[in-house]
């Protein structure tokens, strides 16, 4: 029958559409698993960003916490407050020649604006006995 035939040959191509879709979808398969790690990659990437985000966010933070209202102090103001640092030791002492000299050293070592008030103030340092 002629008619049989070409039903086997139809069915054949059939057949072979279906190979062809199931390679079709294999291909595409693999693409989406593929797609899936660089997926999997761009969020990590992307967590990893979020968490130095914080951490950066966190660090400014603790350093504001620095930026203190004896910041805003005029120089005048903060160099008086450094002689109220001296020892008060009596002058006869070897305790005291050694405190005056130890204080200035200690407050130029605080931080670079009390280093500057420091140097910048003569009396600090005259006052010291060697």
């Amino acid at each position: 029958n002629t008619d049989h035939s070409t039903t086997i040959l139809e069915g054949q191509n059939i057949f072979d559409i279906i190979a062809e879709r199931q390679q079709q979808l294999d291909t595409v398969m693999h693409e989406i698993s593929g797609l899936k790690v660089v997926i999997d990659g761009v969020n990590k990437l992307h967590q990893q960003l979020v968490e130095k985000k914080k951490k950066i966010i966190q660090s400014m933070n603790l350093h504001k916490g620095f930026v203190s209202p004896l910041s805003c102090f005029p120089n005048e103001l903060l160099a008086q407050i450094f002689h109220h640092c001296f020892p008060n030791t009596s002058p006869n002492t070897e305790l005291w020649c050694q405190s005056k000299l130890k204080a200035p050293m200690r407050l130029v070592r605080i931080c670079r604006r009390w280093r500057e008030v420091a140097t910048s103030t003569p009396s600090l340092w005259c006052r010291l006995h060697v």
